[in-house]
């Protein structure tokens, strides 16, 4: 049986529900007003931390005075100064074949020999023909000086009254056509003669000889092929000859570059076979017409051909058709003041945030005087306290890791040289930096 519950039971039960809820409001409450703390102070924490300017860490170097040697760099082959084709001068069989590709000949050994047959009777032929042309010319003469008595004796004979005017008019009349017979047989032993020539230079054609000392650099025909002669048609190319002794570099320069490239100009030479060494060279010719590849494509493109002596090598060390790139000097300066090539970078007008000082202001109207529309001035970013302060400069000749400055700088000044990024697009007139020159940018490892 149940208990009953007093009034006062019940009240104080009541009144700890009560208690226990408002303790849970105001822990609720708590953790509520904690949660919004924490996430004003994580907000504050954000807007203070992005307010702060984060440094940019660059390589820097001073602006010191240098000589520069400005390079043209092109690639193309090496090919021997002097190289002949070998081709037959009459056609038929290949039956000697002495030489391989790539041996030393002399001038006047024999490379190839024809099959003569049909050509040494032909000689052969007008060795007889030429004979009896001779026996015919020796059978006029003979006919000649019997006509000519006959006649001597009709003369005498028609002075005497002896002999009649017919008599007189019949000798001369056989002493013209020996006469002429002789002429006759004479020419006939010329015409001989010259076609005996003729078969005589074609037999010895049929012996194909070096017309030069050197290597055979190529060999195309082989042991029983037959072959055409050049006497009527182009002929069948047999081989090249070619002087080893004298090899130039053929290179393709760019129609902006030709321009600075002169005679005599020094080139070092780097050949893809012989990776650890340099060869000296000279330009000796500069081609007067361009040579255009990829024409009416994206690739189109206007090279001049230029030809440059290499030297320091030894007969036969190089060969035809080698890979190599040439360095041409074709400008040097002394003394002239210089910055890091990598330091050098060019900036739109309407990207630099900060206004430049009236010294570059000044220089930049001088560059683009006459030139409204030129809106990528040539910068340097100059060391300034803690910040980059960019400088708009004037540049002349260039090697691969420095180029001069003529105007923008005064010298000693100390330029960002690197990281490329932060040259190229990160840094912006007075931002803030920290150098790090501990870092081997590329223009470091060129030196």
């Amino acid at each position: 049986m149940d208990t009953p519950i007093s009034p006062v039971q019940k009240t104080a039960t009541t009144k700890n529900v009560v208690d226990k809820i408002k303790k849970k409001k105001k822990r609720n409450r708590i953790i509520w007003i904690s949660l919004i703390g924490l996430l004003v102070l994580i907000v504050v924490l954000i807007v203070v931390k992005s307010g702060k300017e984060k440094p940019i860490t660059v390589q820097t170097e001073k602006v010191s005075t240098r000589t520069i040697t400005e390079i043209v760099q092109a690639t193309g082959k090496i090919q021997p100064e002097t190289s002949v084709k070998i081709s037959p001068e009459v056609s038929g069989e290949i039956i000697q074949l002495p030489f391989k590709e790539g041996a030393m000949v002399k001038k006047g050994q024999l490379l190839a020999e024809i099959k003569p047959t049909a050509i040494k009777a032909q000689y052969e032929a007008g060795v007889a023909q030429l004979e009896g042309s001779k026996a015919q010319a020796e059978q006029a003469k003979a006919q000649k000086l019997q006509a000519e008595l006959s006649l001597n004796r009709t003369k005498q004979l028609h002075g005497k009254a002896l002999s009649s005017d017919a008599d007189l008019e019949v000798a001369q009349q056989q002493y013209d056509v020996a006469m002429a017979n002789l002429n006759a047989a004479q020419h006939n032993v010329g015409y001989y003669a010259n076609n005996l020539t003729l078969f005589s230079e074609s037999l010895r054609k049929t012996s194909v000889l070096s017309p030069m000392d050197g290597y055979i650099t190529q060999l195309i025909s082989q042991l029983g092929e037959k072959v055409v002669g050049t006497s009527q048609f182009a002929g069948t190319e047999m081989m090249a000859v070619s002087d080893l002794s004298v090899m130039n570099c053929m290179v393709d320069v760019d129609e902006n570059d030709v321009v600075n490239v002169k005679l005599g100009d020094t080139a070092r030479v780097s050949i893809d076979a012989f990776p650890d060494r340099t060869f000296i060279g000279v330009v000796i010719e500069v081609a007067n017409s361009a040579e255009l590849k990829g024409t009416g494509t994206q690739d189109q493109s206007t090279n001049f051909q230029v030809k440059i002596r290499v030297q320091g090598f030894e007969t036969g060390e190089l060969r035809p058709g080698m890979s190599c790139t040439a360095k041409i000097e074709t400008r040097t300066k002394s003394n002239i003041m210089c910055v890091p090539i990598m330091a050098v970078t060019r900036r739109t007008v309407e990207s630099k945030k900060a206004t430049t000082t009236d010294e570059t202001s000044e220089l930049s109207k001088k560059q683009n005087a006459g030139n409204e529309e030129d809106r990528s001035p040539t910068i340097v970013f100059v060391i300034d306290g803690t910040r980059a302060k960019s400088v708009q400069v004037k540049t002349g000749i260039s090697d691969n890791s420095y180029v001069e400055v003529i105007e923008g700088l005064k010298g000693g000044e100390e330029v960002v040289k690197g990281n490329y990024s932060a040259v190229s697009k990160d840094l912006e007139d007075k931002k803030l930096i920290k150098i790090d020159n501990g870092v081997n940018t590329a223009s470091d490892k060129k030196k």
